[in-house]
């Protein structure tokens, strides 16, 4: 096996995997009432998610924390990626909004 994950058949393996992946979850959401909703996942841990920069270097994965120049925000990287792919299903210029909370008066 591991010869075959080398050969020139690799990608298509590799491909295929995925494809699979996505597809059982995808009948899996429908079975219990959800939908799975695929997201480009490019740029999503480079750019900032609060203002929407790109970096001046590019992260390496030993980055582990986002910090942006532009506007100040400090976060883990992957909360920083998440919410950038939270973006992208929600539109151009949606934004984050925080959750509102009640205050007794």
């Amino acid at each position: 096996m591991d010869a075959l994950k080398r050969s020139f058949l690799a990608r298509s393996i590799h491909d295929a995997a995925w494809t699979q992946l996505r597809d059982m979850l995808t009948f899996k959401a429908a079975s219990a009432g959800g939908s799975v909703v695929l997201v480009d996942p490019r740029g999503t841990s480079q750019r900032c998610s609060g203002c929407g920069a790109e970096p001046d270097r590019p992260k390496t994965l030993a980055d582990r924390v986002h910090g942006c120049d532009v506007c100040g925000l400090v976060l883990d990287r992957d909360v920083n990626a998440a919410r950038n792919v939270l973006q992208q299903l929600q539109g151009p210029g949606t934004g984050l909004r925080s959750r509102s909370v009640r205050v007794a008066a």
